[in-house]
């Protein structure tokens, strides 16, 4: 799954990851978020509308009026793929979530460690999302977003069993394209960045708390018993 993310740097580093011809300047209302939980509102670059490259904190979960649960902050792609009813109406609205990366944690309860992972090269992840919101909505849960996820492979699955679904830079600006057809689209999500492209290392537990929002949340933590994959000297661009 992806229950947590990181936005740090700020929107023209992303925009420029998505963007990089852009005819406008973006704006938005821009600070960086160390620990970033569903049910707040992230940045999002999208299409929507007139099909003009904009950027919107939206909400994030997804929870149309006639829903009885919470909030889906993910969308399966296996279910999506099937043509599931409550992602349907979604599938042409689509979005692209920039992050440093996500944070997943392995462990029993009370005593869970938390893990930061990020790509390899250094550069924002891209992750596909679908959208109920269009432009002049009102922003809530009715009208939010979830993350697309996929199974886990190769290391990765040591940590979780599941993980979102980043695109490369290429593949994110086809997948915002309003042109591209939901067939085209939805095959993007079967080709995501593999698991060798990213790198993760332990960080500290104190942000399993949403509310820790001081920098050292992707720092790493180097004393602990477990194997560190790529533990690195410093964060670069962090």
């Amino acid at each position: 799954m992806c229950g947590r993310i990181r936005q740090a740097r700020t929107l023209s580093e992303y925009e420029e990851r998505v963007f990089p011809n852009a005819h406008t300047i973006l704006e938005v209302a821009d600070a960086p978020r160390y620990n970033v939980p569903p049910g707040t509102r992230p940045l999002t670059l999208h299409r929507l509308g007139d099909g003009s490259e904009q950027a919107d904190r939206l909400f994030w979960g997804y929870k149309p009026a006639w829903y009885k649960r919470g909030p889906a902050s993910n969308a399966r792609l296996d279910t999506v793929l099937k043509g599931s009813a409550f992602w349907k109406p979604l599938l042409s609205k689509r979005i692209i979530v920039p992050a440093d990366g996500w944070f997943e944690w392995t462990g029993e309860k009370g005593s869970k460690q938390p893990w930061f992972i990020s790509a390899r090269d250094h550069q924002p992840v891209l992750m596909a999302g679908f959208t109920a919101w269009q432009p002049g909505r009102e922003i809530l849960a009715e009208t939010g977003f979830a993350i697309v996820t996929d199974d886990a492979a190769g290391g990765m699955i040591d940590i979780h069993d599941r993980r979102p679904i980043c695109l490369s830079a290429e593949d994110a600006i086809s997948w915002l394209d309003p042109a591209t057809p939901i067939t085209t689209a939805l095959e993007l999500l079967s080709t995501p960045r593999p698991e060798s492209a990213f790198q993760w290392w332990p960080v500290t537990p104190r942000m399993g708390n949403s509310r820790y929002q001081l920098p050292d949340t992707a720092d790493p933590v180097r004393d602990l018993p477990q194997p560190v994959r790529d533990l690195p000297p410093t964060l670069p661009g962090f």
